[in-house]
């Protein structure tokens, strides 16, 4: 192993262990207010998790200019029609009515479609020991700090160190109610339970899914890591992370029902806000009844600017108009819809569907959609796929974990 490769392995090791904690530099708060109330969403933000991220696309741009420069021309002409929607794109963001916002959303989906390119060239090449160690220990942190936070019910250090939400605010924090009583959720390092759940299951799925590669497997090992992520799902209270969690214990132990995966999980991503519309009537909880206002206004966000969308990260600016008379009891919730469909839809319109689906036709799954599946109660239920930079980490590496499966099968098959 060349040392430029022992490097991509270990920046690729620091991205997935930084990947979720909440730790950025911020500019633009003065235009981050909806209706004179503060939102996160609206603010420009540099991760500390993209710092070996961008070391990583630096590292594969410097192998395309020695090695494949020649081949470059032949992208271009391969790709001309999906680049001309992303300039479109990429245009359509100078027009929106914050425009530093939306082409700041729009520099994180460039950089996460390069690194996904470069998790493509590089990783037949990675030290898979690394990357498997990272999720792993990942995983245990991660679970570590939410034990910690869930038994003290306040973070374990100020902000500035891991990028703990400070749990000892009144506002906003999610609770639940246990058989003690109710008690404030933990949220790890990043910046909701949710989010916690989530990575602590996408990333044990990525685990597993790299260790059935390997010859000898440790039953005891399997459990105990299974063990750990259900006890994280269990702190968390996280509804669409056990879900996640459940279907890919499904897909792994009944791969017969293969073939039925892409049917399942498209019809969770639209049949999940019918259901939750139904159950609001009878389970008015808050949680329901926000999503459900959320995915009513998202819609008629879309049927209003069917075609470009409102501008990328700009779903919360909408809510400007009817927070104050429409749904004044939830005056203080201002978040993106918890569907990734309907805010990509909102936010893109009809140009950002032409760009994923010719960005998606081009890429090769064959008939393996374990990652939808395992991503459709995630991708129904909540936004951090889109709004948090952790979010599109975990959705670049299902999307390059299924892309190697289908290339593994293939090279099987001939």
């Amino acid at each position: 192993m060349t040392f430029k490769n022992y490097f991509f392995s270990l920046a690729l090791a620091a991205a997935l262990f930084l990947a979720p904690i909440n730790l950025f530099f911020k500019w633009g708060e003065s235009q981050a207010y909806v209706g004179g109330i503060f939102t996160d969403y609206l603010v420009q933000k540099l991760w500390l998790a993209e710092i070996p991220v961008l070391l990583i696309i630096a590292l594969w741009f410097t192998k395309i200019i020695q090695r494949e420069r020649l081949k470059i021309p032949s992208f271009f002409k391969k790709n001309a029609l999906w680049l001309v929607v992303l300039l479109s794109l990429a245009v359509r963001q100078y027009f929106s009515p914050l425009p530093a916002t939306s082409w700041w959303y729009f520099t994180k989906l460039i950089e996460l479609i390069l690194f996904g390119l470069a998790l493509t060239h590089f990783w037949p090449r990675l030290h898979m020991s690394l990357v498997r160690y990272a999720l792993l220990i990942t995983i245990v942190f991660q679970a570590g700090i939410a034990t910690l936070q869930f038994v003290r019910q306040q973070p374990l250090f100020e902000y500035q160190v891991l990028g703990e939400t400070q749990l000892t605010a009144t506002l906003n924090i999610a609770r639940a109610q246990f058989k003690t009583g109710q008690m404030i959720l933990p949220y790890g390092t990043t910046a909701h339970p949710n989010i916690l759940a989530g990575v602590v299951v996408i990333f044990g799925a990525l685990w597993f899914q790299l260790r059935s590669n390997r010859q000898y497997k440790l039953p005891w090992q399997d459990l105990l890591t299974i063990g750990i992520i259900s006890w994280v799902v269990f702190l968390t209270q996280s509804v669409s992370a056990l879900l996640a969690l459940l279907l890919f214990l499904f897909s792994q132990y009944f791969s017969q029902f293969k073939k039925y995966f892409l049917t399942l999980a498209i019809s969770l991503i639209i049949a999940a806000p019918i259901v939750l519309m139904f159950l609001s009537e009878q389970w008015q909880t808050e949680s329901t009844l926000r999503r459900v206002f959320l995915n009513a206004h998202a819609t008629s966000v879309i049927f209003q600017q069917p075609v470009f969308g409102t501008g990328l990260g700009l779903f919360t600016s909408t809510l400007a108009h009817i927070t104050s008379n429409n749904f004044s009891q939830f005056i203080r919730f201002i978040q993106p819809v918890h569907h990734i469909v309907l805010l990509w839809l909102a936010e893109t319109g009809l140009l950002g569907i032409t760009f994923l689906w010719l960005g998606v036709s081009k890429l090769k799954f064959s008939n393996n959609f374990d990652w939808l599946l395992i991503l459709a109660p995630l991708i129904s239920l909540d936004h951090y796929l889109l709004t948090q930079w952790v979010g599109g980490v975990m959705m670049v590496l299902l999307i390059n974990q299924a892309i190697r499966q289908h290339r593994s099968l293939g090279r099987r098959n001939e």
